[in-house]
């Protein structure tokens, strides 16, 4: 499993916003997310990041999708339950736990949202 760095933080100097798709209920790291947060990269940008879909569930993302014919990715339909980066994602072992496919059970967040530093 390939390790991700504070160097892939680097195509994100550029920016003044960030936009993730982060949401609340995904994993216990993300239980205090707010849709906008401070944040600095470890060059020392600063930077908007901005999760619109926080608190949102699961079920009020596919009734959105569902609403407006976004068609749900074919990974889904594979047993997949969480999807992410090629080398991080797997099926999960475990039904009980969408995420359980993630990072082969070990960690519960991917680098990218990791090497940021949240400003308060």
């Amino acid at each position: 499993m390939r390790s991700l760095t504070p160097e892939v933080m680097r195509s994100l100097e550029p920016f003044d916003w960030w936009f993730t798709g982060l949401r609340r209920e995904q994993s216990p790291t993300r239980a205090g997310l707010q849709k906008m947060e401070d944040h600095k990269t470890p060059a020392g940008k600063r930077m908007k990041k901005v999760s619109v879909l926080a608190d949102w569930t699961r079920s009020q993302v596919d009734a959105y999708a569902e609403a407006h014919a976004i068609p749900r990715l074919e990974l889904y339909t594979r047993g997949y339950t969480s999807i992410g980066c090629e080398p991080c994602t797997a099926v999960a072992d475990d039904p009980a736990n969408p995420r359980a496919g993630r990072w082969g059970g070990k960690k519960l967040e991917c680098g990218i949202h990791t090497f940021s530093g949240k400003m308060v």
